[in-house]
């Protein structure tokens, strides 16, 4: 059995904090490079508006993975930054048409020194598509303390440690096996046998975790035949574990603030610590603490546990310990009703927009299903005119001057055309398509039974089109 890393208080806590996408996407790392992604990950600070150049230096490394210098770190970094150039990350995300894979290389750009004594560091920077999963977290991410990497050896270790944490509140997670290999990055030809898949990764995963983190997990195996499809992990709190989450709240170097440098603590402590301690510290919490809260999960939860904890005060739901309720407050994102009514309040803007969004999509089909059907019906029906106007040549003639005696009809085709009937020549009527347009339709109304084909195929269907757009256009005025 391997040595368990011995943890003091006086060891820095350092948070990762990742998209529950990035946790979940399907990629493939050794272990230098699942550290230098890490060092990213934390390098980024928390009020950054876009992606930058990122130093890793080997120092930090060192320290921040718990690892021994060698001598060789940095060529061990600087070929793990290569190779993450070519990496390619696939997403899966939720959005309003259905579930969509998105793919996207990793890096676009590293940087470095031909001779280590320049500089001691790599520089890297994210693809810029990477942005939505990397900054401005505000939900669905998940927290971890760095120093539960320390005693992992196999990447899919680190790989299992954060799928399981994702889910220690719930207790279980289930995965079929095909999906857990293809999010680990496991290749066709790999591990064939489930019972060698069991062997390298679960059951290696299992002993690693219990030994060097704050979870452990037991599981259970589904069967379709004699087949192992399915597995399901109980996650629990590693007890033999010293590295809790609740570190976090007593000691003074912490969390994401190191990884982003101690300035955007100052910044924060200076702002919005300051203003916030004054409300939270009749409650007692130490300043110590709400900047841990802070660097963690960022002002926004703070304020929303601020609120939550205040609401809970003022209708007399806590009974004792208001600084534990609020930590708790904070960790789990819980909401006041102020909030879960704004938040109602957004949802259902976002909901009326899409609909909005879905019924102008449908408004627009409908419209040019509209226009191919009178194009066609037009196209039938002029068929039919061509061929009486061959038999008697004087059938235009005959319309208009049926038009001419419609004072009504001639009275709306003159608003519609600013022109004066009387003073017409047939070339004119020819000409202007709204005049064709009554000259056609007069023609029909001479000889019905000649159109009743195009009407009974037409006719039916153009009302139908009319009166769905009609529909549609009512239900888009009601979302005004």
């Amino acid at each position: 059995m391997k040595k368990k890393q011995s943890l003091t208080p006086s060891n820095q806590i350092k948070v990762i904090r990742k998209a529950n996408e990035l946790v979940e996407a399907r990629y493939r790392f050794d272990l230098w490079e699942m550290r230098v992604f890490a060092k990213m990950l934390m390098s980024i600070r928390s009020e950054d508006k876009d992606l930058h150049r990122y130093n890793i230096h080997i120092n930090e490394i060192i320290k921040d993975f718990n690892l021994h210098d060698k001598g060789d770190n940095y060529a061990a970094i600087k070929e793990a930054a290569n190779k993450l150039l070519s990496k390619v990350i696939e997403i899966e995300k939720v959005t309003p048409e259905g579930v969509k894979w998105f793919r996207a290389p990793l890096l676009i750009g590293v940087e470095g020194f031909n001779d280590r004594r320049d500089g001691n560091y790599i520089s890297v920077q994210f693809h810029p598509d990477l942005k939505p999963f990397l900054l401005e977290l505000k939900e669905r991410y998940l927290t971890y303390d760095i120093r539960n990497l320390w005693g992992l050896s196999s990447v899919y270790s680190v790989r299992m440690y954060e799928l399981l944490k994702q889910y220690e509140k719930i207790g279980k997670r289930h995965f079929a096996i095909d999906d857990l290999r293809l999010i680990l990055g496991i290749l066709p030809e790999e591990y064939k046998l489930y019972g060698h898949f069991k062997s390298k990764i679960i059951l290696k995963a299992q002993s690693d975790l219990n030994e060097s983190t704050d979870i452990l997990f037991e599981f259970e195996e589904q069967k379709h035949g004699k087949r192992v499809v399915g597995i399901t992990f109980q996650i629990r709190k590693n007890s033999r574990d010293k590295l809790l989450l609740e570190e976090k709240y007593t000691t003074t170097n912490t969390t994401h603030a190191q990884a982003v440098g101690e300035e955007r603590v100052e910044e924060v402590e200076s702002v919005f610590v300051k203003k916030t301690f004054d409300i939270v510290k009749s409650w007692g919490i130490s300043v110590t603490t709400l900047r841990s809260l802070v660097t963690d999960f960022g002002e926004e939860r703070v304020t929303s546990g601020l609120e939550y904890t205040s609401e809970a005060i003022e209708k007399g739901k806590i009974k004792g310990n208001p600084a534990g309720f609020f930590c708790k407050a904070v960790e789990e994102a819980w909401q006041s009703t102020t909030q879960l009514q704004k938040k109602q309040v957004e949802q259902k803007k976002k909901e009326t927009a899409q609909k909005r969004d879905e019924l102008s999509r449908e408004e627009t089909i409908w419209k040019n299903r509209l226009d191919d059907l009178l194009e066609s019906r037009r196209n039938d029906a002029n068929e039919i005119v061509r061929i009486r106007t061959q038999e008697d040549a004087n059938l235009a003639a005959e319309a208009v001057s049926l038009i001419k005696k419609d004072r009504i009809l001639c009275n709306i085709l003159e608003r519609k055309t600013d022109l004066k009937l009387d003073k017409l020549s047939m070339d004119d009527w020819r000409h202007n398509s709204e005049l064709r347009e009554a000259v056609l339709i007069k023609i029909e109304s001479m000889f019905p039974e000649d159109f009743n084909t195009v009407q009974k195929e037409y006719d039916l269907l153009i009302k139908k089109a009319r009166n769905k757009i009609k529909d549609i256009q009512a239900l888009l005025q009601d979302l005004l």
